[in-house]
């Protein structure tokens, strides 16, 4: 999910570099008393962490992993890391420093902004409990290493160089290597989702190509590891053909798991029943925390109100999408076009953490929320691709029933994930404020749609 509006074509975020030494958890700063630093393209996802090592490595002549993000400014053009030294010379005129003293290094000069300089007088670079995300601290690498080196001589693979860091934030670490069969993935999710381990385990047994091939599932620690599938991300792909085969194929899994909703319980994969969901949509549009009222990044009094004005309207549309007939079933949770590899075998789909069993008919109404791009077209006819998937199915037989439902659907997923993340995701992070703007952007898009549509009739 998006959680700010993409910047400008060629703008830059500028990224300072906190480097701790394992030891004893000072920080290094260079001579002049700052910390490293460099600039990466604003379009690069702040969770994406490569960029910190190889600068480091390149520039510093260090070789670290990147902890986590530990500050970001509003515009995420301002960004503070926390990474830990690994190995290599410091540069001439650097030096070790406590936390304390570095707070007076950083004070005493103008060349880091007070945006970081005010981020770590408050707290940013406090050491991370690592109590949900064990990988904010220094030595789990060293774990990681082992588990994956383990798993590979058990599927009978040799690793060849390094194990590359590509991704650390609340949500998973990421990693990729490359081995005598090829290029391998490994992550780690936190305890709270490990269901996608198990998840994506019984997915790649039901429909073993709807899913990257495992190597290792261990739903115990929350890591998996996967072959490599080449291809384009659906995002990048304009074809139509590619986005009805992915709805296509996630309806027809849905389907299968209608008669399976015991193995998806037995996965770890909560039940999200709508009827419940009615019952609480007051509560959520009431909640001011949740949606950041009048906070950066949240929404205003005056949407919150006009949310509130709609509670009952979206009461009554839970309500009557919970009875449109259709069993409950699989649902994605956070279907983005970024998270479809577009294979030769077909659509591959990650990242299966936000899963929740529930109305199928969600799993579209996210996905195409997101999909601003697709012509109006394509759109429909990505739609109708979906719903002849569904088609005799229960007591919707009719296409006009199932369209019925999917607007239906439309209208309340954005509540379905303010519960998700209320109830399952922010209880789960260390850091919330990575993703406390989820919630506010989907209400707010949404009181746009109910305003739009009252406008209109």
């Amino acid at each position: 999910m998006t959680l700010t509006d993409d910047p400008a074509p060629g703008s830059h975020a500028h990224v300072s570099v906190a480097i701790q030494r394992p030891d004893d958890g000072s920080m290094l700063v260079l001579r002049g008393g700052i910390l490293p630093s460099f600039a990466v393209d604003a379009r690069s996802p702040w969770q994406v962490v490569s960029s910190v090592n190889e600068e480091m490595n390149g520039r510093l002549g260090l070789t670290v992993t990147t902890l986590r993000a530990a500050w970001l400014s509003s515009s995420r053009l301002e960004r503070l890391y926390e990474a830990v030294w690994l190995g290599g010379a410091v540069p001439a005129g650097s030096a070790w420093t406590s936390l304390g003293e570095l707070h007076e290094a950083l004070e005493a000069t103008t060349q880091t902004s007070s945006g970081v300089r005010g981020a770590i007088q408050d707290g940013a670079l406090t050491p991370a409990t690592g109590n949900l995300q064990p990988w904010y601290m220094p030595g789990w690498l060293h774990g990681m290493v082992a588990w994956i080196d383990e798993r590979l001589v058990d599927a009978g693979l040799r690793r060849h160089g390094p194990i590359r860091q590509v991704r650390s934030w609340g949500r998973s670490a990421l990693f990729q290597l490359e081995t005598d069969r090829g290029s391998v993935w490994a992550k780690e999710v936190p305890a709270g989702f490990a269901h996608e381990i198990a998840l994506t385990g019984l997915l790649a047994d039901l429909d073993p190509g709807l899913v990257p091939p495992l190597i290792a599932a261990d739903p115990a620690s929350g890591r998996l590891l996967m072959s490599h599938v080449a291809g384009p991300l659906l995002c990048e792909v304009s074809e139509p053909a590619a986005w009805t085969a992915t709805v296509a194929r996630l309806g027809e899994t849905q389907r299968v798991l209608t008669a399976e909703r015991g193995r998806l319980a037995v996965a770890g994969v909560a039940a999200a029943r709508l009827t419940t969901l009615a019952d609480e949509i007051p509560a959520l549009l009431a909640d001011r925390d949740l949606l950041r009222v009048g906070l950066d990044g949240g929404i205003s009094d005056a949407v919150a109100d006009r949310l509130a004005v709609h509670a009952e309207e979206l009461t009554q549309a839970c309500r009557e999408l919970s009875s449109s007939g259709l069993p409950d079933s699989l649902d994605h949770g956070d279907l983005l076009p970024s998270q479809v590899i577009v294979g030769e075998m077909g659509p591959v789909i990650l990242d299966w953490s936000d899963a929740a069993v529930t109305h199928p008919f969600l799993a579209l109404a996210s996905f195409l929320s997101v999909a601003a791009d697709l012509p109006t077209g394509a759109r429909d006819e990505v739609i109708e691709t979906y719903l002849r998937s569904w088609a005799g199915v229960a007591d919707i037989p009719a296409a006009a029933d199932a369209r019925d439902a999917y607007h239906l659907a439309a209208m309340v997923a954005p509540l379905h994930v303010a519960r998700l993340f209320r109830d399952r995701i922010l209880p789960g992070l260390e850091q919330t404020w990575e993703v406390d703007r989820v919630v506010p952007g989907v209400l707010g898009a949404l009181a746009d749609r109910l305003a739009s549509e009252g406008a209109a009739g």
